[in-house]
Protein backbone atom coordinates (compact mmCIF):
# COMPACT_ATOMS: atom_id res chain seq x y z
CA UNK A 1 0.00 0.00 0.00
CA UNK A 2 1.56 3.19 -0.78
CA UNK A 3 0.74 6.48 0.99
CA UNK A 4 1.74 9.76 1.24
CA UNK A 5 1.13 13.35 2.82
CA UNK A 6 -0.24 16.27 1.63
CA UNK A 7 -0.04 19.88 2.73
CA UNK A 8 -2.18 22.83 1.20
CA UNK A 9 -2.15 26.15 1.71
CA UNK A 10 -4.44 29.01 0.44
CA UNK A 11 -4.86 32.08 2.58
CA UNK A 12 -6.65 35.32 2.37
CA UNK A 13 -3.55 37.43 1.75
CA UNK A 14 -1.89 35.12 -1.27
CA UNK A 15 -2.84 37.51 -3.24
CA UNK A 16 -1.84 39.99 -6.20
CA UNK A 17 -3.45 42.25 -8.35
CA UNK A 18 -1.84 43.01 -11.63
CA UNK A 19 -2.93 44.58 -14.94
CA UNK A 20 -2.23 42.25 -18.06
CA UNK A 21 -2.84 41.37 -21.61
CA UNK A 22 -2.79 38.09 -23.51
CA UNK A 23 -1.08 38.63 -26.97
CA UNK A 24 -0.65 35.46 -29.77
CA UNK A 25 -0.87 35.56 -33.30
CA UNK A 26 -3.65 37.24 -34.65
CA UNK A 27 -5.19 38.40 -31.43
CA UNK A 28 -4.83 40.79 -28.67
CA UNK A 29 -6.70 41.35 -25.33
CA UNK A 30 -7.46 44.65 -24.52
CA UNK A 31 -6.07 46.00 -21.28
CA UNK A 32 -7.26 44.55 -18.12
CA UNK A 33 -6.68 43.68 -14.69
CA UNK A 34 -7.49 40.65 -12.33
CA UNK A 35 -7.40 40.22 -8.50
CA UNK A 36 -5.16 37.25 -8.42
CA UNK A 37 -5.29 34.19 -6.16
CA UNK A 38 -2.44 31.46 -5.01
CA UNK A 39 -2.80 28.18 -3.86
CA UNK A 40 0.35 25.90 -2.98
CA UNK A 41 0.23 21.80 -2.26
CA UNK A 42 3.24 19.89 -1.04
CA UNK A 43 3.34 16.30 -1.55
CA UNK A 44 5.51 14.76 1.36
CA UNK A 45 6.34 10.83 1.80
CA UNK A 46 4.31 8.04 3.68
CA UNK A 47 5.74 9.50 6.79
CA UNK A 48 5.94 13.02 8.43
CA UNK A 49 9.15 14.70 10.06
CA UNK A 50 10.41 14.11 13.86
CA UNK A 51 8.79 17.56 14.19
CA UNK A 52 5.34 16.43 12.82
CA UNK A 53 5.33 17.84 9.92
CA UNK A 54 5.50 17.10 5.74
CA UNK A 55 6.76 20.97 5.55
CA UNK A 56 5.88 23.51 8.36
CA UNK A 57 3.20 25.60 6.73
CA UNK A 58 5.18 28.52 7.73
CA UNK A 59 7.75 28.18 5.66
CA UNK A 60 4.95 28.02 2.78
CA UNK A 61 3.44 31.18 3.92
CA UNK A 62 6.13 32.95 4.10
CA UNK A 63 7.63 32.38 0.43
CA UNK A 64 4.16 32.83 -1.06
CA UNK A 65 3.53 35.79 0.28
CA UNK A 66 6.98 37.76 -0.57
CA UNK A 67 6.36 36.26 -4.16
CA UNK A 68 2.64 37.46 -4.40
CA UNK A 69 4.28 40.93 -2.57
CA UNK A 70 6.84 41.68 -5.80
CA UNK A 71 4.00 40.70 -7.84
CA UNK A 72 1.55 43.19 -6.33
CA UNK A 73 0.06 46.22 -8.40
CA UNK A 74 2.27 45.81 -11.35
CA UNK A 75 1.30 45.33 -14.92
CA UNK A 76 2.58 42.14 -15.68
CA UNK A 77 4.60 41.87 -19.34
CA UNK A 78 6.00 38.88 -20.54
CA UNK A 79 9.52 39.21 -22.01
CA UNK A 80 9.88 36.35 -24.06
CA UNK A 81 6.42 37.23 -26.14
CA UNK A 82 6.83 35.92 -29.65
CA UNK A 83 4.26 38.98 -31.03
CA UNK A 84 5.36 41.84 -29.17
CA UNK A 85 8.35 43.98 -28.99
CA UNK A 86 9.51 45.21 -25.81
CA UNK A 87 12.03 48.04 -25.06
CA UNK A 88 12.93 49.76 -22.59
CA UNK A 89 13.64 54.04 -23.36
CA UNK A 90 14.64 55.89 -20.39
CA UNK A 91 12.47 55.06 -17.37
CA UNK A 92 9.75 53.55 -19.55
CA UNK A 93 9.32 50.23 -20.80
CA UNK A 94 7.47 50.62 -24.35
CA UNK A 95 5.54 47.81 -25.86
CA UNK A 96 4.52 47.49 -29.59
CA UNK A 97 2.08 44.77 -30.85
CA UNK A 98 2.04 42.73 -33.68
CA UNK A 99 -1.66 44.70 -34.10
CA UNK A 100 0.64 48.05 -34.44
CA UNK A 101 -0.86 48.69 -30.70
CA UNK A 102 1.73 50.28 -28.87
CA UNK A 103 1.38 50.96 -24.90
CA UNK A 104 4.32 52.76 -22.69
CA UNK A 105 4.12 52.04 -18.84
CA UNK A 106 6.88 53.83 -16.23
CA UNK A 107 9.68 51.08 -15.89
CA UNK A 108 8.96 51.25 -11.92
CA UNK A 109 4.99 49.85 -12.70
CA UNK A 110 6.29 46.47 -14.98
CA UNK A 111 6.72 43.10 -13.39
CA UNK A 112 9.39 42.12 -16.43
CA UNK A 113 8.72 38.63 -16.53
CA UNK A 114 10.05 35.66 -18.83
CA UNK A 115 6.82 34.72 -19.60
CA UNK A 116 5.73 34.03 -23.22
CA UNK A 117 1.71 34.71 -22.35
CA UNK A 118 0.74 36.86 -19.06
CA UNK A 119 -1.70 33.85 -19.17
CA UNK A 120 -2.36 31.76 -15.71
CA UNK A 121 -1.06 28.96 -16.51
CA UNK A 122 2.33 30.71 -16.95
CA UNK A 123 1.70 32.30 -14.35
CA UNK A 124 1.50 29.12 -12.00
CA UNK A 125 4.59 27.52 -13.50
CA UNK A 126 6.48 30.72 -13.50
CA UNK A 127 5.56 30.72 -9.42
CA UNK A 128 6.14 27.06 -9.34
CA UNK A 129 9.77 27.94 -10.21
CA UNK A 130 10.27 30.71 -7.91
CA UNK A 131 8.60 28.76 -5.12
CA UNK A 132 10.94 25.94 -5.50
CA UNK A 133 14.11 28.06 -5.54
CA UNK A 134 12.66 30.29 -2.92
CA UNK A 135 12.67 27.50 -0.11
CA UNK A 136 15.52 25.47 -1.84
CA UNK A 137 15.66 21.87 -3.53
CA UNK A 138 18.11 21.22 -0.53
CA UNK A 139 15.06 21.61 2.05
CA UNK A 140 12.43 20.52 0.21
CA UNK A 141 14.73 16.80 0.05
CA UNK A 142 15.26 16.89 3.36
CA UNK A 143 11.78 17.48 3.82
CA UNK A 144 11.24 14.62 1.93
CA UNK A 145 8.89 16.49 -0.60
CA UNK A 146 7.98 14.78 -3.58
CA UNK A 147 5.97 16.80 -5.74
CA UNK A 148 4.74 20.70 -5.69
CA UNK A 149 1.52 22.43 -6.77
CA UNK A 150 0.95 26.31 -7.52
CA UNK A 151 -2.35 27.54 -8.36
CA UNK A 152 -3.61 30.73 -9.90
CA UNK A 153 -6.69 31.89 -10.28
CA UNK A 154 -8.08 34.76 -12.05
CA UNK A 155 -11.18 34.81 -10.83
CA UNK A 156 -13.28 32.28 -8.20
CA UNK A 157 -13.73 29.14 -10.53
CA UNK A 158 -11.14 30.05 -13.07
CA UNK A 159 -7.56 29.03 -12.47
CA UNK A 160 -4.89 26.55 -13.79
CA UNK A 161 -2.76 24.40 -12.06
CA UNK A 162 1.32 23.45 -12.38
CA UNK A 163 2.34 20.22 -10.86
CA UNK A 164 6.17 18.67 -11.02
CA UNK A 165 7.90 16.45 -9.19
CA UNK A 166 10.16 18.20 -7.23
CA UNK A 167 13.58 18.23 -9.23
CA UNK A 168 16.74 16.18 -8.10
CA UNK A 169 18.80 18.46 -8.81
CA UNK A 170 19.94 21.51 -10.30
CA UNK A 171 20.18 20.24 -13.76
CA UNK A 172 16.93 18.97 -13.21
CA UNK A 173 15.44 22.11 -11.93
CA UNK A 174 16.91 23.69 -14.89
CA UNK A 175 14.77 21.76 -17.48
CA UNK A 176 11.30 21.76 -15.47
CA UNK A 177 11.80 26.11 -15.77
CA UNK A 178 12.20 26.07 -19.53
CA UNK A 179 10.95 22.58 -20.69
CA UNK A 180 7.03 22.61 -19.85
CA UNK A 181 6.73 26.39 -21.54
CA UNK A 182 6.75 25.13 -25.33
CA UNK A 183 3.51 27.10 -26.46
CA UNK A 184 2.29 25.77 -29.75
CA UNK A 185 0.46 27.44 -32.11
CA UNK A 186 -3.36 27.90 -31.85
CA UNK A 187 -5.40 25.50 -33.90
CA UNK A 188 -8.02 26.99 -35.87
CA UNK A 189 -11.50 25.87 -35.10
CA UNK A 190 -13.20 23.55 -37.86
Amino acid sequence: MTTEFEVYVSKADFKFNCAHFIAFRGFRERLHGHNYSVAVKVTGQSHVGSDGYVMDFGDIKKATRALCKELNEYFICPANSDVMSVEEQGTQICLTCEDGATFSFPKTDVAMLPLVHSSAEEMCHYLWCRLVRTIGLEQLRIRGIKALEVSVAEAPAQQATFRSAVPVDEEALAVVETCPIRPQPCREEA
